[in-house]
């Protein structure tokens, strides 16, 4: 589902954006790679947090995941993600948008059988997403 396939030559930022969190996985060839999370405040301070992050990670594109429902129709959740994306696009950042159905389930089922801090569930979804894109 992705807008346009992946560049293995581009450093991408992968985010997975949920009301609380933003998680974050990076890019190096065709392997995503966790980066840790922060918790989200106001819309503006996001992205700065977000271009901080890919001037840190050396990062020229971002993909964001798109929560849909099974139907394949934009959840609630989707509408705020558009919005994270459409101001790091005024931002000047390209950003590319990957289906994450099931990436949650997909990443709490590894995470299974061990403690995690909140936020880790967020950075595994990220590196979901990003593998998703890599892949397609």
């Amino acid at each position: 589902m992705a807008d346009t396939p992946a560049n293995p030559d581009t450093t991408y930022l992968a985010l997975d954006a949920s009301p609380k969190r933003i998680g974050f996985a990076v890019s190096y060839g065709r392997l995503a790679f966790g980066r840790g999370y922060l918790h989200r405040q106001k819309l503006q301070n996001d992205v700065a947090a977000v271009q901080a992050k890919m001037q840190q990670e050396e990062a020229t594109e971002v993909v964001m995941g798109l929560p849909l429902r099974t139907d394949g129709l934009p959840s609630k959740q989707a509408q705020r993600v558009r919005a994270l994306g459409h101001a790091l696009r005024q931002a000047g950042v390209t950003v590319h948008y990957q289906d994450e159905r099931f990436t949650t389930i997909s990443a709490d089922e590894d995470l299974k059988g061990r403690f995690r801090a909140k936020g880790e569930l967020d950075e595994a979804s990220a590196v979901r997403i990003l593998q998703l894109f890599l892949e397609d």
